[in-house]
């Protein structure tokens, strides 16, 4: 080979060097910047989903806790909307409940009706008679009952080897639209006469 090839191989190779480390290093150094930048976007991402998903998991089983204690507190609306509908209801419950517990009931009241915005109220008084071991059962059994029967007074004195006693228990129902035009605004508390109950002890 000729000096002046030589040369020229020699200033090629320099030219070859120059673009190398002038142009391809950069752009292959660009490429790897932006790789890893890539990587840590979709690592991030996926990080994203990951705990998207857990977070999803845990919204849905508050859904589903919400939609099971939504449902435990419709349990204890009494059903539908008219007032004297309720208020049947709710004299059956507790007729049911006297019989269960074998508790004389004595006198039940009309029941009172009283409304807040889409609420109904309603009061019911009642007298009756028991032995001194069904006092805390009967009781029990009122405070746990469905639809939820709350008591909101209670008087109880001993007559000869009964009881006696006199509660007013408030149940909740939905009122309607004719609810307003069913309902007393102030019933007078004449009462009903019943003759004795009696059922199973408990």
């Amino acid at each position: 080979m000729k000096r002046n090839e030589k040369q020229l191989v020699i200033i090629a190779g320099a030219l070859f060097a120059l673009v190398l480390v002038v142009r391809v290093l950069p752009l292959l150094f660009d490429y790897y910047r932006q790789s890893r930048e890539d990587i840590a976007l979709l690592e991030e991402r996926a990080e994203r989903l990951r705990t998207l998903i857990v977070e999803t998991s845990e919204w849905q089983e508050r859904e589903q806790l919400k939609q099971a204690e939504i449902i435990d507190l419709e349990s204890w609306v009494f059903p539908g909307t008219d007032p004297n509908l309720i208020s049947s209801s709710l004299q059956r419950s507790v007729r049911q409940l006297v019989a269960d517990y074998g508790v004389e009931l004595r006198e039940l009241g009309v029941a009172r009706y009283n409304r807040a915005d889409s609420w109904l109220l309603v009061e019911q008084d009642i007298s009756f008679s028991l032995d001194q071991q069904q006092i805390l059962p009967f009781v029990q059994a009122l405070q746990s009952a469905r639809p939820r029967l709350h008591i909101a007074t209670f008087s109880i004195s001993r007559n000869r080897r009964q009881y006696t006693g006199n509660l007013t228990v408030v149940g909740f129902g939905r009122s309607g639209p004719s609810a307003a035009a069913t309902a007393p605004s102030s019933a007078a508390p004449a009462t009903l006469m019943f003759p004795p109950v009696q059922g199973p002890q408990p």
